[in-house]
């Protein structure tokens, strides 16, 4: 299959898979609602698919960069999501839903650094370029998801929008399918060659986070750290928005529909800031190595303060779309500078790697978000919005003391002109 033909397979994939993912974070939790779940299981249901999530993409993304393998996980992780989808539509109770929320993770593990590595692999585009068009190719599927599932809730129930997830998950299972049975030969081949220069070539995964980590200058591991510390914080959340907001809305009486429009505000969002970030003169504004940093806690600053909103009881829903529309917007910064950080700038040997690292950081934000708002909801589901700015508040100071690590000793302390005498010493 021609380079070109095999983009386009991977960005419909990632377009259908996405538009199943708000389908689950938005309407699990309802349908957990309406079988009885309290504060501690909705962070339950929330979070535990991120429990897998928090490590395995990084295990996935390392070994996917056997290139003969990605193709193989990339098919197993969608029959997975689809299995995962058929159980959430016939599950009567919670305890059900959280254990079918684990394999849901090891799917998306799966899934998503090997479609980010492959996607960066056509050597005659720049891998950036390759990411900005997944990107928006990815989140224009997931801005239809709230819609879809809204419609399908509203007017069948819970259970038929988790069977037409499946549904829509057969259409990127025989793509894929069709295309790796079509390079099966080739691909053995090509996979047995890999396998052999890997033995030499291959590292273990403590190498292979060093590597991600000491790609580019000097500054590059503080770079690496503030990326994965802040979209971790970004995950945790959109975990809490998502996990708490539907139950929260429905408590105050908003209608289901009202609920899904607010939700869907987000995605919309981001898919044009993803657009808008493509263009060279903002994305050269927003990606530039100097104020890099500056934009990445500006936005993850964005993000997380934007859930202060939700404290107001607003059952019009107007507050509520600002709060989701500068969620959007901080949200897909962060993840946009992060992805370029971790995969794009990350040597092509390791993209995989690197892609890794991204995912994982993603899933720990993800069960630490909603399962620490679970935890402080005991009395009112509102505390939930507290802990995105409790999380930011821990991050940034996690943040000033790595920088301080990164500086190294200042030249007159006495610790730098230790160094100093003993550089002469060997000199």
């Amino acid at each position: 299959m021609e380079p070109r033909s095999k983009l386009v397979v991977y960005l419909f994939s990632s377009a259908l898979a996405d538009a199943i993912i708000p389908i689950f974070y938005i309407f699990l939790p309802l349908f957990s609602s309406s079988l009885g779940a309290n504060a501690l299981e909705l962070g339950l249901v929330g979070g535990t698919s991120y429990a897998v999530y928090s490590f395995m993409p990084f295990v996935m993304g390392h070994f996917s960069d056997r290139r003969g393998s990605r193709k193989f996980f990339i098919i197993t992780s969608l029959l997975i999501l689809f299995v995962v989808s058929l159980l959430y539509s016939v599950a009567d109770n919670v305890v059900t839903l959280i254990t079918v929320r684990v394999f849901e993770g090891l799917g998306w593990a799966m899934l998503w650094p090997a479609m980010e590595a492959a996607i960066t692999e056509d050597q005659a585009r720049d891998p950036r370029s390759s990411l900005a068009i997944f990107n928006y190719t990815w989140s224009a599927g997931a801005a239809c998801g709230p819609v879809i599932g809204t419609l399908l809730v509203s007017t069948f129930s819970f259970r038929a929008a988790f069977l037409a997830s499946a549904i829509l998950l057969v259409i990127p299972i025989l793509l894929n399918g069709a295309a790796f049975l079509r390079e099966g030969p080739l691909v053995s081949q090509r996979s047995l060659g890999n396998a052999r220069s890997s033995t030499k070539q291959q590292s273990t995964l403590p190498l292979a986070i060093r590597r991600v980590f000491s790609t580019g200058g000097e500054r590059r591991g503080f770079a690496v750290w503030s990326s994965l510390i802040l979209m971790a914080l970004s995950t945790a959340t959109s975990a809490v928005f998502f996990t708490f907001f539907g139950p929260y809305a429905a408590s105050i009486r908003m209608a289901v529909v009202l609920i899904g429009a607010v939700t869907t505000t987000f995605g919309v969002v981001r898919f044009f800031a993803y657009i808008a970030l493509a263009k060279k003169s903002l994305g050269r504004r927003v990606f530039d190595a100097g104020a890099r940093a500056r934009n990445l806690v500006a936005f993850a600053c964005v993000s997380s303060l934007s859930s202060l909103l939700l404290f107001v009881k607003d059952a019009t829903g107007a507050v509520y779309f600002l709060s989701f529309v500068l969620f959007g917007i901080g949200y897909s910064v962060v993840y946009a500078i992060s992805q370029t950080t971790l995969i794009a700038e990350t040597a092509s040997g390791q993209r995989g790697a690197g892609a890794g690292l991204f995912e994982s950081s993603i899933g720990v934000g993800g069960i630490i978000g909603p399962i620490a708002a679970g935890a402080v909801s005991s009395s009112s589901l509102t505390n939930a919005f507290t802990v995105p700015p409790a999380g930011l508040a821990l991050a940034l100071a996690l943040l000033y003391v790595l920088s301080k690590v990164a500086q190294g000793p200042r030249k007159d302390s006495p610790s730098g002109q230790a160094t100093k005498g003993s550089q002469r010493k060997r000199e």
